[in-house]
């Protein structure tokens, strides 16, 4: 399916894809938040994608001339990402990690019923995710990118452990910050995390673009 965000035009696989299921029927994808991260995101600069899915946030900031880091561990929605940057004809540099606070092997909750599922976390409140895969997870910090200009995190309600894990990064380069935060609790939860930030926009009712003072 080709479609424009922001004057960009991407093309993405259709089968099994929820995102683009949302799109065809009429119901949308985020729009606020992929024209935000379009414009957030710098020609020259890292543009993490923490929790990529199929790959478009990433996509969108490689044809915007960034150096696009995705993270994605599930293994099928990991394998559509990379053929959906080949198809686009951009390079995008895709971990198959976890980010969060720490250093190990932990067990990834995920609903086996969704081929390519929007909903795999580190978090186990979701009863439609009783199947499990281990993965290795890592703290952003431990990994030395440097000259980063915009984070994207949707984790599924793990994106406080990855603020946690990459606290050196954003004091080094604050970037702009777009995060899933699917109530008021959560947004003033990494908010505190988040002294030196503000709010500057709630996107699609469930995303948040935090901006360094």
């Amino acid at each position: 399916m080709i479609f424009d965000i922001d004057g960009i035009k991407i093309d993405i696989i259709d089968g099994d894809d929820r995102m683009v299921a949302h799109m065809k029927d009429g119901s949308g994808y985020e729009h606020d938040s992929l024209v935000a991260w379009s414009r957030m995101v710098q020609p020259g600069r890292v543009a993490l994608d923490i929790g990529a899915y199929t790959g478009l946030f990433s996509i969108i900031a490689a044809k915007r001339g960034a150096k696009a880091v995705a993270f994605e561990p599930m293994p099928a929605n990991k394998w559509r990402l990379d053929i959906n940057a080949r198809q686009n004809k951009v390079e995008v540099e895709v971990y198959a990690l976890a980010l969060s606070d720490c250093e190990g092997v932990a067990m990834l909750h995920y609903n086996p019923r969704v081929p390519l599922t929007t909903g795999a976390s580190l978090e186990s409140g979701n009863v439609l995710h009783h199947d499990t895969i281990p993965i290795r997870r890592v703290a952003l910090d431990a990994l030395g990118f440097r000259n980063v200009a915009a984070i994207k995190i949707d984790v599924e309600r793990h994106e406080p452990c990855v603020i946690l894990g990459a606290m050196r990064t954003i004091v080094q380069d604050r970037p702009t910050l777009l995060i899933e935060t699917l109530d008021d609790d959560m947004r003033n939860e990494v908010l505190e995390l988040l002294p030196q930030y503000t709010v500057a926009a709630i996107l699609d009712g469930r995303n948040t673009m935090f901006t360094p003072q």
